[in-house]
This record gives C-alpha cells, structure tokens and sequence, in this order.
C-alpha cells in the first residue's frame, strides 16, 4: 500500500489480482484463447473496474465497465452506464477481497436474487 493510496483502493488492488490470476489459471486450464483482465481507474466519487480481453497474449480494442465501488464505504455497485452505477449496493469491498472466488468473468455476482 502507498502512502497515497487508501484502503478502499488497496483492497481493490489486491481484489484484482488475485482475480485475474484465477481467471488466467482457468483459461489456461480450460484451453480457451481469450482470458478476461480486469483493470480499475480512480474517478472523483468511484472506482472504475472494467474488464478488458487478452486474445493470444495481445490486449483487444475496447473496454467495458465491470462494476464500480465508491471510495468513502466501499460498497460495490453493478454498472447502469459507463459513467453510473445502478442503484443499490451489491458488495462491500471487504467482502470481495476476501473471499475473491465470488467474483466470475461476467459480473453477473452484481445482481440481485
């Protein structure tokens, strides 16, 4: 953790890691060319999670907005648009840090049962 960082984006840091390294170990096992990476950006209010696709080793153009957490609570929102996110707190980030296997390639943990 920097001395500039705080603990909502160190959580998000180690969150993503851990994530993409099973996302990678699971391609890999699984044979499939295309692995999902995850990469996040700090806005004035969120944190920007978007997901990106790595085809053969090359990054692919274009990018989408995975969720977003807000930097004061940590709560983690579904998006609504690739500024926004949805009403409501999905996760906190505590909770996905911990336990990151909830975490699948296609966000659809950010929805409501």
């Amino acid at each position: 953790m920097t001395t500039t960082q705080t603990k909502t984006e160190f959580l998000t840091e180690a969150m993503i890691e851990q994530v993409n390294d099973r996302f990678k170990v699971d391609a890999i096992e699984s044979g499939n060319t295309i692995t999902p990476l995850l990469k996040y950006e700090v806005a004035k209010k969120y944190i920007k999670v978007y997901r990106l696709d790595v085809v053969n080793g090359e990054i692919r153009d274009g990018r989408s907005v995975f969720m977003f957490i807000d930097k004061e609570t940590g709560g983690c929102y579904k998006p609504a648009s690739w500024r926004a996110p949805a009403k409501g707190i999905r996760f906190y980030i505590e909770s996905l840090a911990e336990n990151p296997e909830l975490v699948d390639q296609y966000g659809s943990f950010l929805y409501r049962r």
